[in-house]
């Protein structure tokens, strides 16, 4: 029972998320710095351009303003600021992919070089008990590896921007107008929620999809290993009744992934429904409180913003 609890401590350990960065350097660390921050600009740039939008809005549908002589001038500030904004997001976006996609490479070559060596050291006797053949050994290095490289060059980048996005969002629209901000906050949840259950159902149904496909590898390479053995005993069809039954597993889990993904990406519909109540709260807003059609569209937007 100890031998169990202290296995299964040593697991969590080792697939912490700071395991990840573990092959880094000082370089590396650099460029996540760098790839960072370009991630977080990339992140608030939707925010900010929304808080840009409203005030071209409000300057194009206020009709005392129209008639004025700063009309033009307005547009043009706020246009200027837009492109400024433009630059700005540029720059965090090319700083987001271009080092965390090169510090992913430099990691993951320096993994695979670190994999391989331990891999032989290993004892003669590791090969023969825990190893089924010298192919498993390459395909483990390889996918594992660009595993974790994917996962830095796209999944923590793409995770640092959202976040940024969802923060940057709701500070956004709290600062324009925030009793419609304060409406529309708890219907953060129907779009928060769908996406947990769906996300964590879509990554079980992948992970077993792998492990099928795992089972009918197996069965592929053993036949094509011993394929004297399986022509000699006329095995060809029993070899490939076998495969065709550890494919079906496949077949179900891919119908439950499509279902999934369909409910997924339909659930995007409460978006809708969230935009004809903040319309109707934010039409009361402009007739009672004097807010701006405007900033009523910049908050409604970053409020389905941030919850996507």
């Amino acid at each position: 029972m100890g031998t169990t609890n202290k296995n299964k401590t040593i697991q969590k350990k080792n697939g912490s998320f700071r395991s990840i960065f573990m092959h880094a350097d000082r370089i590396d660390f650099l460029l996540m710095a760098l790839g960072f921050f370009g991630a977080i600009c990339d992140g608030i740039s939707m925010p900010l351009m929304l808080i840009v939008t409203s005030k071209l809005m409000n300057n194009l549908g206020d009709s005392t303003t129209s008639i004025s002589a700063n009309f033009t001038q307005n547009i043009n500030k706020n246009a200027l600021v837009m492109c400024y904004l433009a630059c700005g997001q540029w720059v965090g976006c090319f700083l987001e992919g271009y080092c965390w996609t090169r510090t992913a490479q430099r990691q993951a070559s320096r993994l695979r070089a670190r994999y391989l060596k331990a891999v032989l050291r290993q004892d003669v006797g590791y090969f023969d008990l825990h190893v089924t053949s010298t192919a498993e050994i390459i395909a483990s290095v390889s996918s594992d590896s660009l595993v974790i490289q994917d996962v830095i060059s796209e999944k923590v980048p793409v995770f640092v921007m959202n976040v940024a996005t969802f923060a940057g969002a709701y500070v956004v629209a709290f600062i324009m107008l925030w009793r419609l901000a304060i409406v529309g906050v708890p219907f953060v949840v129907l779009l928060i929620i769908p996406g947990l259950i769906y996300g964590r159902t879509l990554m079980s149904i992948a992970r077993k999809m792998r492990d099928e496909y795992s089972k009918a590898g197996t069965i592929a390479e053993q036949a094509l290993s011993s394929v004297r053995t399986v022509y000699s005993f006329v095995g060809e069809n029993k070899t490939v009744a076998e495969y065709s039954d550890s494919l079906q597993g496949t077949v179900n889990l891919g119908l439950r992934q499509g279902l999934a993904k369909g409910l997924a990406i339909g659930s995007n519909g409460i978006v809708y429904a969230i935009w004809a109540f903040m319309s109707y709260y934010g039409s009361r807003m402009v007739m009672y409180h004097g807010a701006h059609g405007g900033t009523v569209f910049a908050v409604g937007a970053a409020i389905t913003i941030g919850g996507l």
